[in-house]
């Protein structure tokens, strides 16, 4: 059976389909060089289902929620804002994703905290105190870093684009079957039930969640 069979199959049996998605992109409502809908455009001719708009929120335009509702497109669109949470190490970001209930809250970019493995756990810890995370970055800025793409991060591990310009676009994602709708796309990904996808490389399943590094 083909692909393009076996999808349809599965959309017959289930009502799941393969969808195509973007967890993380910055726009000229913060420190993006493309507007919101020059962003969907892109993505929707790189062929993808779903887009999450992240800001930054100390950048923010006021007219950011407005902007983004103004964007027409065939993708499923959703508004998000990327946080910024101080920590021991100073401070992260964490993108908030918003569903029509469900909300989607991801540690982005580990790597970018410039700490151990070790140290940036207990950051990520410390931040989940706070914050109801429900995965986190295995990318920075769209590339793959294994060192926390591992089961003892705790948490499903997402590829992201972080996108803020037109070269930064398609480097990372996440594919998963699922109804096309908000939510089911956040319990989705919640659940650990996705596959990576990553330019140039062959899908990664790092959907699946392990056991989080216990510290003595």
């Amino acid at each position: 059976m083909t692909d393009s069979a076996s999808f349809k199959l599965s959309w017959k049996v289930t009502g799941f389909m393969m969808l195509k998605g973007q967890l993380h992109t910055h726009t000229t409502c913060s420190d993006g060089n493309l507007a919101p809908q020059e962003v969907a455009d892109i993505y929707a001719g790189m062929g993808f289902d779903f887009l999450a708009f992240t800001d930054h929120d100390h950048l923010l335009k006021a007219s950011y929620r407005e902007t983004i509702a103004a964007v027409r497109s065939e993708l499923l669109i959703f508004f998000g804002v990327e946080l910024t949470v101080s920590c021991r190490k100073g401070y992260v970001h964490v993108s908030r994703i918003e569903g029509e209930r469900e909300c989607l809250h991801i540690f982005n970019h580990p790597a970018d905290c410039g700490l151990p493995l070790k140290e940036t756990l207990r950051c990520i810890a410390e931040v989940a105190e706070r914050f109801p995370l429900d995965a986190v970055e295995a990318t920075s800025h769209g590339f793959p870093t294994p060192l926390f793409d591992i089961p003892g991060i705790g948490y499903p591990r997402v590829a992201a684009d972080d996108s803020h310009d037109l070269s930064d676009c398609g480097r990372g994602w996440v594919e998963l079957d699922s109804a096309r709708e908000k939510d089911a796309i956040i319990l989705a990904i919640r659940e650990g039930r996705f596959q990576n996808g990553q330019a140039g490389r062959t899908l990664a399943v790092s959907g699946n969640r392990g056991p989080a590094v216990q510290f003595v």
